[in-house]
């Protein structure tokens, strides 16, 4: 079936011309020409996305966001904002109101199915799909913990594409999420622009957490790879305190797929701590920065201490960027005094390229040597799991 797209302006000829488009391209279109008749239309029809125009009678476009976002039929519908308003403060209350993108007339076609185009392919957000039952209620599958000594080291960056890579190998389920509330990066980097489903699952309590409310807050990244995101917002940071909140959702995300990566971040924070039981294995990031080599070995000690000895610690030298300061791999090794499973070339001009676009190293340049390194870590860790019965 077509993917359906709700037009929501006013302008009578707007609608005319942008639902022709529309409909050239390969997308059913429904059309409202106010505010209150895309609110019963998103319900009745349950479009696959929203374009949204500002300016109308009545009700205008940000007071529609607010009231599609607040009601739980049509909150994880994607919405475009499509608008003459172009100015930056516009821009920001579209997102504040909760729109996925914002895109300003007159604009190119190309222009405007490249946006479309962009914010389905960033997946059904919220909606259970079929990866969502992949793995059996209560087989577990095997849960990879991801840390360094300091933030800035790319662990977030590690646990997507390692999450991909393992996807691409195995052909297996695969969930990715960030344990770092306040500090999330992933959305930013993959073009989501509200990251709020780690956030709703910790504003119940711990008991009352399900894995049907896990599974609604996972969104799929077009890679099949499932994200359970954390907010970017300074002030969710106290949630770092929430051990109990945090173990629910990794007992539960731990049944929900065959590879689990968890983003933990920098250190032994209040939630690692409490969830280190539950990784059956830890990648360690480490860097050629001598402060950092101490730092770490530091944390290796204390892991090993709490029982990650051989064939529950995989550490991983990434070199992101290069620099003369840096240390070579046999110095950092004859420092580190502990074994390194892989190391990672710099790559400082394809981790920007990957950024702006949006796109994972892995999936931008697949064929970098980079990439590489990242199956070959992917393959590392497939090759000690037990296959299940």
């Amino acid at each position: 079936m077509p993917e359906k797209i709700l037009v929501v302006d006013d302008d009578v000829d707007t609608l005319r011309l942008v639902g022709l488009m529309l409909q050239r391209q390969g997308y059913a279109i429904v059309a409202a020409n106010n505010g209150h008749q895309a609110l019963v239309m998103a319900q009745s029809e349950k479009p696959d996305l929203i374009l949204l125009d500002v300016m109308m009678p009545d009700m205008d476009g940000y007071e529609v966001c607010r009231r599609l976002r607040g009601n739980t039929t049509t909150q994880t519908i994607p919405i475009i904002m499509f608008t003459a308003k172009s100015q930056v403060d516009d821009k920001v209350t579209g997102f504040d109101a909760g729109a996925d993108d914002y895109l300003t007339k007159p604009t190119q076609p190309r222009e405007l199915f490249a946006h479309i185009k962009a914010v389905l392919a960033r997946g059904a957000k919220g909606k259970p799909t079929p990866a969502a039952v992949a793995a059996p209620v209560g087989e577990r599958g095997h849960v990879i913990g991801i840390v360094s000594v300091k933030g800035g080291m790319g662990v977030s960056t590690m646990a997507i594409n390692l999450g991909i890579s393992l996807r691409n190998r195995t052909k297996k389920e695969v969930i990715v999420a960030e344990f770092r509330p306040g500090e999330g990066s992933l959305a930013l980097d993959l073009g989501y622009t509200r990251p709020e489903g780690m956030t709703r699952l910790l504003q119940r309590k711990p008991k009352e957490i399900t894995p049907a409310d896990v599974d609604t807050e996972l969104v799929t990244h077009n890679t099949g790879v499932r994200l359970l995101l954390a907010s970017y917002f300074p002030g969710d940071a106290r949630h770092v305190v929430a051990t109990e909140h945090f173990d629910a959702i990794a007992q539960h995300l731990s049944r929900m797929a065959d590879y689990i990566v968890l983003d933990l971040g920098p250190g032994l924070t209040p939630i690692t701590d409490k969830i280190l039981s539950t990784c059956d294995e830890l990648v360690v990031v480490l860097e050629s920065i001598p402060y950092t080599i101490i730092r770490t070995r530091a944390l290796m000690d204390e892991l090993i201490a709490r029982g990650f000895g051989e064939g529950r610690l995989n550490v991983v030298l990434y070199n992101r960027l290069r620099s003369e300061f840096q240390l070579s791999v046999t110095q950092v090794q004859e420092q580190f005094k502990h074994a390194i499973s892989t190391v990672f070339t710099p790559a400082p001009e394809l981790i920007y390229q990957s950024a702006k676009a949006n796109v994972p190293l892995v999936v931008q340049h697949s064929d970098n040597l980079t990439s590489q390194q990242f199956s070959k870590l992917a393959e590392n860790i497939t090759k000690h799991v037990r296959p299940k019965s």
